[in-house]
C-alpha cells in the first residue's frame, strides 16, 4: 500500500512536463541568441584584424595607401589590391560579392566619399539588414575623408562614423544612431567601440 502511495500520478507527471517545457521555451531562445551574438562577434573581430594585416601587406608591395587614388571600379580595385592578401573561397563577379571561409560575404562596394563595403556575417541568409547581420566598413583615400569619417587622417580603413570628431562621439550617440533605420550603419562604430562585442544594451535583436 505504501509503495502505491509513493508513485506519481498522471496529473503530477503532466504538470512536471509542462513546467519543464515552459522553462525550455524561455531558455532556448536566449541561449540561441547568445550563441549567434558570439559567432557574429568572432567574425567581425576576425575580419577587422585580417583586413588591417592585408592593408599592411599591400603597402609593403604597392606603397602607402595615402598615395592611392580612389578607383572608378571599387570592386575591381578590391580584387586587385586587397584580395590577394586577404583571400577568399569564391568570388561572384555578377553580384560583386566576395565569399570567405567562415561563411561571411563582403558586398556593396559603393563609391561615395569613400569606398563603402558591407560585411554580411551570415552570408546570403536572411535578414540581410544593416546592424542585424550586415555591418558597414570604409576605405578612405583622401586626408579629408579619413579625418571626416574616422577622426584621424592616418587611418585608411575603419567603421562607419560621421563628423570631424567621428571617433570621439559618445557611446549614447552611437546607440541612438544604431537604433534609427536611417543611420543604422553606425552600429558598426558602436560594435568597434565595444571591442566587437554585442553588449546587453545593443539596440537591435536578431
Amino acid at each position: 500500500m505504501s509503495k502505491f502511495k509513493s508513485a506519481f500520478t498522471l496529473a503530477e507527471v503532466l504538470l512536471t512536463m509542462s513546467i519543464v517545457g515552459i522553462v525550455a521555451a524561455m531558455t532556448i531562445p536566449t541561449l540561441y541568441y547568445q550563441r549567434i551574438k558570439k559567432e557574429y562577434s568572432v567574425k567581425l573581430k576576425h575580419f577587422y584584424s585580417r583586413m588591417d594585416n592585408a592593408i599592411l601587406d599591400m603597402e609593403l608591395e604597392k606603397g602607402a595607401v595615402r598615395d592611392m587614388r580612389q578607383p572608378d571600379d571599387s570592386f575591381q580595385w578590391y580584387l586587385d589590391n586587397l584580395d590577394p592578401y586577404y583571400g577568399h573561397v569564391y568570388v561572384d563577379k555578377g553580384k560583386r560579392q566576395v565569399y570567405f571561409k567562415d561563411g561571411s560575404v563582403l558586398k556593396t562596394f559603393y563609391k561615395g566619399g569613400c569606398l563603402d563595403v558591407d560585411l554580411d556575417v551570415n552570408g546570403d541568409k536572411a535578414p540581410n539588414k544593416e546592424g542585424y547581420d550586415m555591418f558597414r566598413f570604409l576605405y578612405c583615400f583622401t586626408d579629408s575623408a579619413r579625418q571626416s569619417w574616422f577622426g584621424n587622417k592616418d587611418i585608411f580603413f575603419g567603421s562607419y562614423g560621421s563628423g570631424l570628431v567621428g571617433s570621439d562621439v559618445s557611446r549614447d550617440t552611437m546607440i541612438s544612431h544604431c537604433k534609427s533605420a536611417s543611420t543604422r550603419s553606425w552600429c558598426t562604430r558602436l560594435l568597434q567601440n565595444d571591442g566587437w562585442e554585442f553588449k546587453s544594451d545593443y539596440p537591435l535583436k536578431f
